[in-house]
Formats: C-alpha cells, structure tokens, sequence
C-alpha cells in the first residue's frame, strides 16, 4: 500500500519496509470499520502533493478518527510527515489499542520491531533479530539469515509478531481452561490435513482426497473458532466474560454448533445464519469479517448508553494527545480485549489469503499461502508462555476439539 504523495520509496527495499510499518493501520482501517476503507483512500490516494494541503487533509481524517471529540481536536500543525511515516511507533501503539502494552515479553517484541522498521533494511538488523529471538525464546532458524532480502526479513518480523500475539492470546485469556492451539495457523491459507499426507521418502506432500479445494478457508477458520468459543464459554460478553462465566464440555463437532449457541446478537431480521453461511463460503470477494460484524457476531456492539463508552472516550481523547506529543506513552486507555486480538490475527492472514487468490485466479493456479516459520516460532514461544502459566494454572485443562486442532497443527512428517 505505498503513497508516493506521503513517502518517497525510491527503491523496492523501502517500498516493504514502508508497507510493513502501515500494516497495522492499512488493516484497521480497510478492513475493520465500515468508513475505514474511506479513510484510507483520502490517507493515501486523494492526498495533495502541496505539504501544507496534505497536513490538513490528515489532520480532518484524523480528527473524523477521534469521534468522540470536537471538530478541530486535531489542527493541521499537529501532524508531522516527515518521510512520510505516520507513525514512529506502529507496533507498539497497536498493542496500546489492544490494551496489550502490559505484556512485557509482548511491548519488548513491538519495540524491537519498530526500531527494525525506522531504519533502512541491513544486514546488522537481521543479526541483531535472530540474536534476540534466540536470547527471549531459544529459537533458531536458518529462514532468518542475513542473506535472505528485505521483503524476506520484514515479512519474518511480522510474522514473529503475530506469533507472540497468537501465545499471548492464549496464555491471557484460555490458559485458565484450556490446552494452546496456534490461532495463525489455524486461520491460515494452507494446505488442508483432512486431504494432504506428508511423505518422508519424497520429502514432498501427496494430494489424498481430490473433492473440493485442497486448501482450507480463513474466514471458514476463523468462523469454527468462533462458534466453539461462543459455545464453550457463556454467551454473556463483557470485559469480564472468561472470570464470571463456567465453561461447558467441548463439542465433538461443528456441524449443528450454532444452534446450540445461546446468542447474544441483536437478529430481529434473521440475519444471523445467511450471515455465518455467507462467510463460509471459498469466494474470496465475499468472506470478509470486520471487526465491526465480528462484535456483532459476540452482540457486543456499542452505543452512547453502553457502559464501555466512558472508556471509549477516554481512549480517543489519548489518541488526540498522541497526535499531537507524538509521545506513545500519552496513547492507551483501553481495557485487554481478547477480541480485537483475535480478529487482527484473523485479519492478517485472510489479507495474505485474498492477495494469493487473486493470483492464482490471474494465473490459473492453485497455491497458497503456507508458512512454516510461523509454527515454528508459535512453538517456540508457546513453550516459554507456558512456562510462566503452569506457575498459575492449577486445574487441569481441556483440549480444544479435534476439528480444531488438527487445523491448527502442521501436517505430520512421519509416513
């Protein structure tokens, strides 16, 4: 998603590096509210080329940002573009609207790969990464080397921020309960282990089942998950739900899981299961879940009468005094929110999905998009966050059920 009005990427190198650091706001904005998508084509394609327009352009989207506060919160001389990065800090003010910034293991990552990310790509960088994932989680890969290219190494970096995002998910939320599964993986575009076997001798896989497609569906993932979730624990969403709720037996199933759900969401028009059904489905075009239809979905929407919207308000007003300070310790206010957590996990790998779509429809292919590094390092760092849970963990803990797990687990390498 580069702008050539707000950065001047001269080479391919910058090009990633600058789509990296707007990942974060690129997903939010396009994917997760309804006038995101607005937003961001008036941030990059509808800006001025004159500096002082494209300060007051940015000022009237961020102050459209800011709800909750009065026209002109955000003034034009509060909006720094210099090498056109809207933000020093990507990572880290992610975590701050996940209300995730207290986890230390989790901010130290953000941090990290945001001082990658305001520099230009070299090989120093690379080293001093694999330095401190070997040192935070013992993990070693020849895929992080420091002669792989900046597409390679910036794509890695996130990833291994997903995947930190993906144990802590866990280990905050379920680690009471329930046995980890890698969510990223889970929500994947990869080959499907109900019609892949793995063969040791050939070192290749074998396509077993030729009915349907050979690959599994993010949003069709991400949609199982939700319905165990909402199934096993109480249907009653607040900022407190897996403390004040007694979670059931698993299912063994997820066919007919959604009748069983005692559902929350506001369905006056019986929108709910063309809802699911439509989500489903293999077209790309079509199975997009916001963040807004996600809170639907839990009937967790907000209002000027909900009880959250006092936390709402202060959140933006930290937002405003962000903008103007560009001090990140100024952004924050929101309470941990498993479900924004979750949702940006399922948002990133259905954005890879829809990209290797559209190819494989261009070039009459079918691939997808399998990435072993991020098990790997899910692995890797779900052994030291389990380590800090068993400390607190007293009861024994379900597993997910099968129709999960095996989704969520690499294909075996053993004949």
């Amino acid at each position: 998603m580069t702008d050539k009005n707000i950065n001047l990427c001269d080479t391919e190198d910058e090009i990633q590096r600058y789509n990296s650091t707007m990942l974060p706001s690129s997903l939010f904005l396009r994917k997760g509210i309804p006038e995101g998508k607005a937003l961001m084509r008036k941030l990059t394609k509808e800006l001025s080329k004159i500096s002082r327009k494209q300060k007051v352009q940015v000022a009237d989207i961020f102050d459209n940002l800011a709800t909750t506060q009065e026209k002109g919160s955000i003034k034009p001389e509060d909006i720094n573009l210099e090498e056109g990065e809207l933000s020093k800090h990507p990572y880290e003010s992610l975590l701050c609207i996940f209300g995730a910034e207290t986890s230390t293991h989790l901010l130290e990552h953000a941090k990290i790969i945001d001082d990658c990310l305001s520099q230009k790509f070299n090989s120093k960088l690379i080293t001093n990464f694999k330095t401190y994932l070997f040192k935070a989680f013992n993990y070693e890969s020849e895929a992080l080397n420091i002669n792989m290219l900046a597409g390679e190494f910036y794509s890695f970096i996130v990833l291994s921020f997903i995947a930190n995002l993906d144990v802590v998910v866990h280990a905050n939320f379920y680690s009471k309960d329930i046995m980890p599964i890698s969510l990223g993986w889970l929500f994947m575009h990869k080959r499907d282990p109900d019609k892949w076997e793995y063969d040791t001798a050939t070192k290749k896989y074998n396509l077993t089942h030729k009915k349907g497609s050979p690959f599994t569906c993010t949003s069709r993932s991400f949609i199982h998950f939700i319905l165990t979730d909402l199934y096993f624990y109480s249907s009653e969403k607040t900022k407190q739900v897996r403390k004040n709720s007694e979670p059931k037996e698993m299912p063994k199933g997820h066919y007919g899981l959604r009748n069983k759900i005692n559902w929350r969401t506001n369905d006056e028009d019986g929108q709910l299961y063309s809802f699911l059904d439509k989500k489903s489905e293999r077209d790309s075009k079509r199975n997009w879940i916001s963040l807004e239809e996600f809170y639907w979905l839990l009937g967790m929407e907000d209002s000027p009468e909900d009880e959250h919207n006092e936390v709402l308000v202060s959140s933006q007003k930290s937002f405003v005094r962000y903008i103007k300070n560009e001090d990140i310790n100024e952004l924050g206010g929101l309470p941990p929110s498993a479900e924004k957590m979750i949702w940006f996990i399922y948002a990133f790998f259905q954005n890879i999905y829809e990209r290797f779509e559209k190819q494989n429809k261009i070039n009459k292919e079918e691939e997808c998009a399998n990435f072993d590094e991020y098990y790997s390092l899910w692995e890797s760092m779900t052994v030291k966050y389990e380590k800090m849970v068993s400390e607190h963990v007293n009861n024994p803990r379900v597993e997910w059920p099968d129709y999960l797990k095996k989704q969520a687990t690499r294909i075996a390498h053993v004949a």
